[in-house]
């Protein structure tokens, strides 16, 4: 979703010829295994992705890095129409990035996972309880008796729902050695996309920036697909007092379980929905590096959130019969609260 301030994951290599300059732009994995030299900003009047990439390189080139990750772009505070991109430079001799101690903590001998480790690893099974939980503590209690009830070395908790007094948690569980899993990078382009389609018929680099079937999304589990694939029960721990015995009795319902879901997982984008039931998503910044649009809008009022901008471009973008869209720039007027944003489409 659109943001003041967003976070640029950049990419590689995009679909474009942008770059006459030496020093190449970075992905965030590559950035973030070596130690940068300094950190630059630039600022311009940038209307595309493409130009502040040209303009960052270009930059790069005159600090003597071998490559740069944009790490974060703005708005200018004091003229709307410029931008301001921030990012780091590396030299071609770069040293690896310290790796930092790991500090986990422990529950019923099993360690609870941070998302950002467990995301990147496979699950050998998940498990969904339901019961009266009142502290953070005693959900992890609960979840880490069921993963070391089942040998597990870690286990990620993905979601909590209120159940009334109740809550229904779903937790991943890890082997020592747990399998890294394939996951899209978070710029991939839509295959169902006509930049993805132009990019698979094109091949090698180009393609391998497309969403890849059978590959997972980076920035979420899907629950679904998990608890089909391990034939998955919610444990229920709902507790009820019986008045003529006084104890406490523990009910052991089920869900019922449909087939496995064969689909990809995609990554999960921002997504619009109209009144009537059609769909659109947001591309962030650096998927849209990457694409070519067939055409741009613009449009003008006063909007409080971000959400709302992201409503009225999309809601527009499939008037136009755009399946993708992105919103490429915000300006706000010089004197009242409306602002101009500008939207490049996508089919």
């Amino acid at each position: 979703m659109l943001s003041f301030k967003k976070t640029i994951i950049a990419t590689t290599v995009a679909l474009i010829p942008f770059c006459s300059f030496a020093a190449q732009q970075l992905t965030e994995e590559q950035a973030n295994s070596m130690q940068s030299f300094k950190s630059i900003t630039i600022r311009g009047a940038f209307y595309t992705d493409s130009d502040y990439v040209m303009a960052m390189s270009k930059a790069a080139d005159n600090e003597g890095a071998a490559s740069f990750y944009i790490t974060t772009t703005n708005i200018s505070p004091s003229n709307d129409t410029l931008r301001i991109v921030y990012a780091k430079l590396y030299k071609a001799d770069a040293p690896k990035a310290l790796e930092q101690p790991e500090t986990l903590r422990k529950f019923e001998g099993v360690y609870e996972y941070p998302k950002s480790k467990a995301i990147r690893l496979e699950p050998f099974n998940i498990v969904r309880i339901r019961g009266y939980f009142p502290t953070d503590y005693d959900v992890n209690q609960a979840i880490a008796k069921e993963a070391s009830a089942q040998g597990a070395y870690g286990f990620y908790i993905d979601s909590r729902s209120e159940l009334g007094s109740n809550i229904q948690v779903a937790a991943y569980l890890f082997k020592k050695d747990a399998p890294e899993r394939k996951l899209q990078p978070e710029n991939a382009i839509p295959y169902d996309s006509e930049a993805g389609q132009l990019a698979l018929a094109k091949g090698g680099e180009a393609a391998m920036q497309v969403e890849k079937p059978g590959y997972y999304s980076p920035s979420a589990f899907n629950e679904k697909y998990y608890a089909d694939k391990f034939n998955n029960k919610v444990i229920d721990k709902t507790t009820t007092n019986s008045a003529a015995t006084n104890k406490v009795t523990t009910t052991s319902n089920t869900e019922t379980i449909s087939t496995v879901a064969t689909e990809p997982q995609r990554v999960t984008r921002y997504t619009v929905t109209l009144p009537d039931g059609r769909k659109i998503q947001e591309l962030n910044d650096a998927t849209a590096a990457k694409m070519v649009s067939f055409d741009t809008l613009k449009f003008r009022g006063y909007y409080v959130t971000d959400q709302e901008i992201s409503y009225q471009a999309g809601k527009r973008a499939i008037e136009a019969g755009a399946k993708y869209y992105h919103i490429a720039r915000v300006a706000h007027d010089s004197k009242g609260p409306n602002i101009t944003v500008f939207v490049d489409l996508y089919k």
